[in-house]
């Protein structure tokens, strides 16, 4: 009997407008840094992207903390945009794994400074889990997390808005990046 799952898996990407290359680019552990779209001109593992960028943490709640503080640790995402001639774009697109997009203004990026997470910090219940070790301070961020790569933003200095939509700049899952 014939197998059918990869050409029905190819015939469903290509009608949802995702091309077989895009989606090995699209790899849950590479973040990909584009010139447009599907033209990469960068790629990086977790461990990557840590030795290419000084490590910025940031404390902050989210949308999803329920007023929980937590510590994120990452790239600071203008230094990545910066390093590859993006710095000046009025946008930049961030693309997540699902295919979620969200066009972030660099103006706002400039202010706020957000990060690219890959770490979030050790909190008891990690140590109870033995996901961290006892004197451990941070973990690579997990799916559960919305890892390995999250664009995290400090919450408290961001425009207070009423407006949930207003949390489109939080990408989770983040596959690319392109101005």
């Amino acid at each position: 009997m014939r197998n059918y799952t990869i050409p029905i898996a190819a015939s469903l990407m290509l009608i949802s407008g995702i091309t077989l290359a895009t989606a090995a680019q699209n790899a849950p552990s590479v973040l990909t840094i584009e010139k447009e779209a599907g033209k990469p001109i960068a790629t990086f593992t977790v461990e990557e992207l840590g030795k290419a960028f000084p490590s910025k943490t940031l404390e902050t709640v989210t949308p999803w903390t329920n007023g929980e503080k937590r510590r994120y640790r990452g790239a600071p995402l203008k230094d990545i945009l910066a390093k590859y001639g993006s710095a000046d774009a009025a946008t930049v697109t961030g693309v997540a794994l699902d295919g979620f997009e969200a066009k972030l203004e660099t103006k706002e990026i400039k202010a706020f400074d957000p990060i690219v997470a890959t770490e979030v910090d050790c909190v008891d219940a990690d140590r109870l889990a033995a996901t961290c070790t006892k004197d451990q301070e941070f973990r690579v961020l997990t799916d559960a997390d919305r890892g390995p790569f999250y664009v995290v933003w400090p919450y408290e200095q961001l425009p207070k808005s009423t407006n949930t939509d207003e949390n489109y700049r939080w990408i989770w899952f983040l596959a690319a990046l392109r101005p």
